[in-house]
């Protein structure tokens, strides 16, 4: 989710979608992104490919999946 919502987004003025979530409500926003796990991802470090996905399950030392 870091990496999508890190994108940033030309229907938003180019912001990202967890900073514009932000800017609308605050800290209530900041909270929950942050319950989620949620955390800017710099624009050269992005990576939306489906690989992605299996990565960030080999870290966390989850089973592929099928």
């Amino acid at each position: 989710m870091s990496h999508v919502n890190s994108e940033p987004r030309g229907a938003l003025g180019f912001a990202t979608p967890a900073r514009a979530f932000r800017a609308m409500l605050g800290g209530d926003a900041a909270a929950l992104l942050e319950a989620y796990g949620v955390e800017d991802v710099p624009v050269e470090e992005l990576d939306l490919t489906p690989g992605l996905i299996e990565r960030a399950r080999a870290e966390r030392g989850d089973a592929p999946l099928s």
